[in-house]
Order: C-alpha cells, then sequence, then structure tokens
C-alpha cells in the first residue's frame, strides 16, 4: 500500500508539501498541487480517514442508527438528514441493525471506534438496555422509539395516529379489520395500537390483532387469509408491511381487493393502493441534524419533540359544481412546468370527469395568442408569465372576486409576497401563483473548491476565487474558467440572448446590480446613466466568455450546465429540474447562490380565468385546487417550484436547495413580507 513519502518522491516534493496538498492546507503552487494529485492518483493512495480523527481528536461522522431500509420512513428520514449535515461538511454513516438487539450493540462500537460527532437511532433495544449500550454518547437522538431517558427524543403523535384511521375505517363502513402491527415493545407500535383500539373498542368494529416483524409480514398475512376469516380491511402501522400485504393478498385473494390503511412518510403524489396517514418523516430528519449539529436555534434541545402529523393529505378537495363541465382549455407556454401540470391535470380529471386540454405556445409565438383571446371564447384558462400580469391581466382576465367574493380566503395559502407580485393588478386579484421563480447563481462547486484551481486562480489574479458578489468578480472568474490554458478543459458561462425579452432580461440583471428600481421617482424608466452604460459594459464583457452558439432559451442554458459546459450559470430557479436529469454529470457537484448584487429578477408563471370563458366557476376550482397543498407540493417534488408555503415550512422540498449546496429562496416565516427574493420584473 502506497504511503504519503511514495507519493512525495513521485512527486517529487517534500513529505510536508505533499501532506499539505492532500489535506488541503499549506500555501502551495499549482504545479505543486498538480504534481501531488497526480502522483497519489497513479498510486492509488488515499488518506487514513481513521489516522486523521485520532490526530484530530474528534470526527464530523453522524451515525444513523435504523432497522432497515426497506421502510419508506426511514428512507426519508436517513437522507433527509444526509442532505442536511454533508452540505454543512459532516460525513453520515448508516448503520442497519434489522431489529436486532445484538446487531445494534455491534454499530455502536462501530460509531464508538469512529469517534463519531453525534448519533441519532431508531433503537430496538429498551430504556434499560439504551442506558448501557449508549453510555458515552452526549451528541444523542432517539427518533421514532423512546430509548435512554434524559436524551432528546423526536417522533409524532402516534396515539393520534391510531385514533385518526380508526375513524376513517369506522366512517367508511368497514366492519371486520385485521390490524397488523410490529412488536408491541417499541414505543410507537404501543402507542398507535392503542390509540386504534381504543376507538375500536365497544363498537361496531371486529378486529384481530397480530404482531409481526418485516421478514414475517408477509406470512403472517397468509395465515389470515388461510383461516377464512371475512376480512374488509386492513390497518398496518407502516407502509413497507402495507406493501408486502398488498403483494400477499393480490396473489392469495379470489376476492376484491382488500383497503389497506397504513401509516406512510409524505408522498409526492396519491398512491391507490393504500389509504395513506401521513408522517413527515423527512422533516424529521432534518430537524435531528439541526439538533445534532446544533443549528436548531436553541441552546440545548427540548427532551421530546413531537411533530404535528401531517394525516389524511386530500388530493381531491375540488370546488367544482354537482356537474363538472366537460372540457376546460389552458393556453400556457412552453416551458419546464407544462408537463408536469399535464400529468396533474389527470388527477383532476380522473376525480371530476373534466377533460383538462393545454394549447402549448412558444415565447415568441403566444403574446399573439394572447392579443387574439382579447376578443374570443377560445380558452378557459390563461398561464402567464408574471412579467406579462400587468399588462394582460385587465384586457383578458377577469378579476377573481367576480367568480368568488371571498377569493382572499385562498392566499393564506400561498408565500405572503407573493399575492402582490404574482395576483394582484390596482388593487384587485386577476390570477393565483403558480409556478413562482427567481434568478439565482448556480456554480460548480467541485470547480470552486477545487485545491489545484484555487490556487491557479490566486496566482493568475492575487484573489481568492470564491462565489462573485458583483458583476465585476463574475466577468473575472468568467474570464478564468474560460481562457485559462493551465485548467484541464475551459468552461463558460452562460448568457442567453435569443430574442429581445431574454436579453432584456441579461441586460436587467446586472442593471439591478447597481440600483434597486427601474423607474425614477417621476416614473420614468432611465436606462442610459451610469448604472446602465456600467451594465452595458458588464454585459459586453460576458459576451467573451460565454458559448459562442446563440442560446436563445433558458432551457439550453440548464442544459449546457448539465452536460458540465459550464463552470457558473444565472439561471431561473425552475430551471433546476433541467440540471439534474437522468444524464446530467453534475449532480452532486452544484452550488447555488444569490445572484451578485442580490436583486434578482423574479419569473415563473400565474394563472387566470379568461374574462370570456363560459364555465369560470369550474375554472376557479381547478386553479384554485392546482395552487394549493397538496398538489403544489407535488408540483414541487416532480421539479416544478411551489407558491404554497407549506412546501418549504412543512415538507422536506425546501431540502433541495441544500442538495446544491445553497439555501432556499423561499423563507418559512409569514411575517417576513420579502419571503421571496427581492425582485424586479423584466419589462
Amino acid at each position: 500500500m502506497a504511503t504519503i513519502i511514495d507519493v512525495a518522491k513521485l512527486a517529487g516534493v517534500s513529505q510536508g508539501t505533499a501532506s499539505n496538498v492532500l489535506n488541503g492546507k499549506g500555501n502551495v503552487s499549482s504545479e505543486k498541487i498538480r504534481a501531488v494529485e497526480e502522483a497519489a492518483r497513479r498510486l492509488g493512495y488515499t488518506i487514513n480517514e481513521r489516522a486523521r480523527i485520532l490526530r484530530k481528536g474528534s470526527g464530523n461522522i453522524i451515525c444513523v442508527i435504523v432497522p432497515s431500509m426497506e421502510n419508506r420512513n426511514y428512507r426519508d428520514f436517513y437522507y433527509c438528514l444526509k442532505n442536511y449535515a454533508e452540505v454543512r461538511g459532516f460525513i453520515v454513516e448508516l448503520l442497519v441493525t434489522n431489529n436486532n438487539r445484538k446487531c445494534e450493540y455491534d454499530m455502536l462500537q462501530r460509531a464508538k471506534a469512529v469517534m463519531a460527532f453525534g448519533v441519532a437511532a431508531v433503537t430496538c433495544m429498551n430504556q434499560e438496555e439504551c442506558r448501557e449500550a449508549y453510555a458515552g454518547f452526549e451528541n444523542l437522538c432517539f427518533v421514532e422509539r423512546h430509548g435512554a431517558e434524559h436524551y432528546p427524543y423526536f417522533g409524532f403523535d402516534y396515539e393520534l395516529a391510531g385514533k385518526r384511521i380508526a375513524e376513517k375505517v369506522i366512517s367508511e363502513d368497514f366492519h371486520r379489520i385485521a390490524v397488523i402491527t410490529d412488536s408491541m415493545r417499541f414505543s410507537n407500535e404501543h402507542d398507535f395500537s392503542r390509540g386504534l383500539c381504543s376507538r375500536f373498542r365497544g363498537g361496531k368494529v371486529k378486529y384481530t390483532h397480530i404482531t409481526t416483524d418485516n421478514r414475517r409480514v408477509s406470512h403472517s398475512m397468509i395465515d389470515l387469509l388461510m383461516k377464512e376469516e371475512d376480512y374488509d380491511a386492513v390497518v398496518t402501522s407502516n407502509i413497507r408491511f402495507a406493501e408486502k400485504i398488498r403483494h400477499v393478498v393480490e396473489n392469495f385473494s379470489l376476492e376484491q381487493p382488500i383497503p389497506i390503511f397504513t401509516l406512510s412518510s409524505v408522498t409526492s403524489l396519491p398512491e391507490q393502493d393504500y389509504r395513506k396517514y401521513e408522517l413527515n418523516y423527512g422533516l424529521l430528519g432534518r430537524a435531528v441534524a439541526e439538533t445534532l449539529i446544533g443549528e436548531s436555534g436553541e441552546k440545548q434541545a427540548q427532551p421530546e419533540q413531537l411533530f404535528e402529523n401531517d394525516g389524511f393529505r386530500l388530493w381531491n378537495q375540488m370546488e367544482c359544481g354537482s356537474r363538472p363541465v366537460k372540457q376546460l382549455r389552458i393556453l400556457t407556454i412552453d416551458s419546464p412546468e407544462t408537463m408536469i401540470l399535464k400529468g396533474l391535470a389527470r388527477l383532476y380529471t380522473k376525480e371530476t370527469g373534466t377533460q383538462i386540454l393545454f394549447d402549448v405556445y412558444a415565447y415568441d409565438d403566444i403574446y399573439e395568442q394572447f392579443l387574439k383571446a382579447e376578443k374570443k371564447d377560445v380558452y378557459d384558462i390563461f398561464r402567464l408569465d408574471v412579467t406579462w400580469l400587468s399588462w394582460l391581466a385587465e384586457r383578458i382576465l377577469v378579476p377573481l372576486d367576480e367568480i368568488d367574493a371571498d377569493i382572499g380566503s385562498c392566499y393564506q395559502e400561498y408565500i405572503p409576497s407573493l399575492i402582490k407580485k404574482y395576483s394582484v393588478v390596482h388593487g384587485r386579484a386577476y390570477a393565483l401563483p403558480v409556478t413562482p421563480s427567481t434568478q439565482l447563481l448556480f456554480y460548480r462547486k467541485d470547480l470552486f473548491e477545487n485545491t489545484a484551481v484555487r490556487r491557479l486562480y490566486s496566482e493568475t489574479y492575487h484573489s481568492e476565487l470564491k462565489v462573485p458578489k458583483s458583476f465585476t468578480e463574475y466577468n473575472q472568474i468568467a474570464e478564468f474558467f474560460a481562457e485559462n490554458e493551465h485548467l484541464e478543459q475551459n468552461y463558460y458561462s452562460n448568457l442567453t440572448l435569443g430574442n429581445l425579452g431574454v436579453t432584456a432580461t441579461e441586460f436587467l440583471t446586472r442593471l439591478f446590480s447597481h440600483k434597486k428600481h427601474l423607474y425614477e421617482k417621476d416614473g420614468r424608466v432611465v436606462i442610459n446613466d451610469q448604472a446602465g452604460i456600467q451594465a452595458l459594459e458588464e454585459l459586453v464583457t460576458a459576451k467573451r466568455y460565454s458559448d459562442k452558439k446563440v442560446v436563445r432559451w433558458w432551457t439550453t442554458s440548464a442544459k449546457d450546465f448539465a452536460e458540465g459546459k459550464l463552470a457558473m450559470m444565472i439561471n431561473f430557479s425552475n430551471y433546476a429540474s433541467e440540471i439534474l436529469g437522468s444524464g446530467s454529470r453534475v449532480v452532486g457537484n452544484i452550488g447555488v447562490a444569490m445572484v451578485p448584487g442580490r436583486n434578482p429578477i423574479y419569473g415563473g408563471g400565474t394563472i387566470g380565468i379568461s374574462k370570456n370563458s363560459s364555465c369560470k366557476q369550474d375554472a376557479l376550482a381547478f386553479i384554485k385546487w392546482l395552487t394549493s397543498d397538496p398538489v403544489a407540493s407535488g408540483m414541487a417534488a416532480l421539479g416544478s417550484v411551489s407558491p404554497s408555503i407549506k412546501t418549504y415550512s412543512k415538507y422536506h422540498y425546501r431540502l433541495y436547495a441544500d442538495l446544491y449546496g445553497g439555501r432556499p429562496c423561499f423563507r418559512e416565516n409569514r411575517k417576513n413580507e420579502d419571503s421571496l427574493c427581492r425582485s424586479r420584473t423584466c419589462v
């Protein structure tokens, strides 16, 4: 096995220099950095992490102990904790126990061996066993199941979950129930069963309760079926049990499918196979990570933190009349969200019978269609770019309060700052926010954090390579990546200049880094002042370091970034899904920051109803359904951006920004009217 001495010898440097390079320390030239890294690669040398931890005296490893990764709940918990911790410099190690005490004890020895910074555990031990086995861990959280006393516990109200499922079963008039749970020695299972049975007991419902485990649940269900009992519903305590039970029922029962009521982590879209009572394990994972790392905002964690149960999320909350119309026709711009909207519209059609028809036009063609629609009744709904709302609202849209006098009541669903920007024109609501977005600076973390690249930049410009805060810095970094001959390859920065509208956006992005407003106090638009001249000069300079091809739309820029052609890119947040496609070469290496000047343009879509529509009430029912939770959160999970505040305050989609290495644009605090990045529209 190669040693650091071998690396130093092959690279032609001292052992100290090799050590500094491999540990990211010291003032070493870019030439020597490249030599050491190449030598280490050729020799297959890797840093001994265990030795590094011992030298340091503590690790940056967080150990997550779970019974299984087959259960969706634990997967959501683990990945959200992992994503949050890793962008803050921690390593997260997964330890699986299979609900075996001996295995869990061995996993704890592993955690001690790596000198874990913190431990999050779904334990299968009782309190006395936990006190002994977990002794010595100061930074410790128990999750879902109670462990040793005096340590933080994170979970949900499982007893309430049992009661609510029982009430649902009773309300749907089921009478013979099979209840299948894990062992009653686990506190969450015990509490769930207590709540469930307290509602069943003494009523018309007859139930059989059996306990099993993940390996035997299929056999347990087969045994029930073979006894020829006539069960008309099954209730279980976790989604993995439900999946296995569904498989058994489909293959061994000749009767109609049996409804399965189950606890489940929050899911992106509805599932027809199960009646899910949802618990937000993703949010739980983030909260545990915050506590272990010490970013929860509390000096000392509360001994018990129970998170709100999401419960039965209603995907069919629609306010259309008793006889819904046969179809609604939508005019929309071609955008990443269009396919998502089409997919979600099918859920609406399935529930109501109303066909949702889409007419999709490119940016260059759609404005003319809007003007034609002013005098025709072809369309019922318009999905507008927000930049056009103030121009077109009074010409083609009906004020929403003419359809529903209480339209303001739905505003509590949305991020507060969206209402003024995406809904109201001259004091009246004409539309609802549907796919809001704002400009962001995307950059390649692997390039910006590479030791050799950073040193080469320092040697070239005598300054540190860091995320640019001004367009002067932006252009200098663009020049470095596009033209430095010592890089293994050159990378461009993007410019989208396909038509007057998008070209104006590139100019205004730079203009707003120098001035806050487009309008002067007297209402005049001024762009030929010093700020405008400087912005134009910065745009001309940026053109030198962009790809020579003409990029007509932001989709192309996003795809170029995904293909690894760009070192950085300014684009709208709703194009992030284009960066994370299956063929992306940059997943895991994406950084996100505010645009230089911190005054981005906002964009995305708003949705309103044609003043010429003959079915305005049904059209309003559709757009309210589309822009509210859980449908709006479903859009976020599919790669769009949600206007619903719940998406970011409750569900773990807010972690997507952490996945890129940045912070989310949307804030949770309702009191902050600037919860969407302070922006100026492209006029």
